[in-house]
C-alpha cells in the first residue's frame, strides 16, 4: 500500500506545480510554501517565547516583503505578472507575414495550372 500512497502525493505535487502558468501564481506558491514552513518550526519545534515571537516577525515581514514586490511589478508593469506561456511560444505574427506564408501555402498546394491567368478571366 506505501506505493500507492507515494505516486498519489506525487501526483498531487505534480498538480500543483503545473498549475503555476503565471509569475503571480508563482509568487503566491512561493508565499505560501514559505510562510507554512515557518508556521510548522515555530509550532513544532519546542522554543523559547522569544525566538517564536522573532519567528512570527519574520513570518510577517516576508509576507509584507512579497506584497510590495508584487505591487510594485504591477504598478510598473503588470502585464509581466499576468502573462501565460501562451504569449511567449506563440508570438502575434504581422499582416504582411500572414499573407506571405498564405501565398507559400497556395503555391506549394495548389496545381501550377490553376495559377496560370488565362485569356477567359479576362486578366
Amino acid at each position: 500500500m506505501a506505493p500507492a500512497k507515494n505516486s498519489k502525493s506525487k501526483n498531487a505535487w505534480v498538480g500543483i506545480i503545473q498549475a503555476i502558468t503565471t509569475p503571480l501564481g508563482f509568487y503566491v506558491l512561493a508565499l505560501l510554501i514559505v510562510e507554512s514552513t515557518l508556521c510548522i518550526v515555530l509550532t513544532a519545534s519546542k522554543l523559547d517565547a522569544a525566538k517564536v515571537w522573532c519567528g512570527f516577525l519574520w513570518m510577517i515581514g516576508i509576507f509584507i516583503g512579497v506584497i510590495v514586490v508584487v505591487t510594485a511589478f504591477a504598478w510598473l508593469n503588470p502585464r509581466h505578472l499576468l502573462y501565460g506561456k501562451e504569449e511567449h511560444s506563440n508570438p502575434e505574427l504581422e499582416k504582411s507575414a500572414l499573407r506571405d506564408q498564405i501565398e507559400d501555402l497556395i503555391y506549394a498546394n495548389v496545381k501550377e495550372e490553376c495559377l496560370q491567368k488565362t485569356e477567359k478571366d479576362g486578366k
